[in-house]
């Protein structure tokens, strides 16, 4: 399994996310932007899931900043799963529809 991190961005950090996206090493890697309405979770905040090497991690990391909330532990496995699971059902729904 690739390392990853999850961050959960208040909403009117756009700005924020624009840093993270376009950052040269950061944008590299496997990004997964989704809002907290759509994996269920409470709150108006956007998730961010970023996959791939340790160096490029820690770079969005330093990003964040205290602008952001770093995920740990349960909530971080949690909210991996809900992405992943909610990418799954886009790729089954793609599946039926030019399977």
């Amino acid at each position: 399994m690739m390392d990853y991190e999850i961050f959960k961005l208040p909403k009117g950090k756009s700005a924020l996310l624009g840093k993270i996206v376009q950052d040269d090493l950061v944008s590299r890697q496997t990004i997964a932007v989704r809002d907290t309405v759509s994996l269920g979770m409470e709150g108006e905040h956007t998730i961010v899931l970023i996959e791939g090497s340790e160096p490029a991690l820690k770079r969005a990391v330093e990003i964040v900043g205290e602008e952001g909330i770093i995920l740990e532990g349960n909530e971080k496995a949690d909210t991996y799963k809900k992405i992943k699971d909610d990418e799954d059902n886009v790729a089954e729904g793609l599946g039926l529809m030019f399977g």
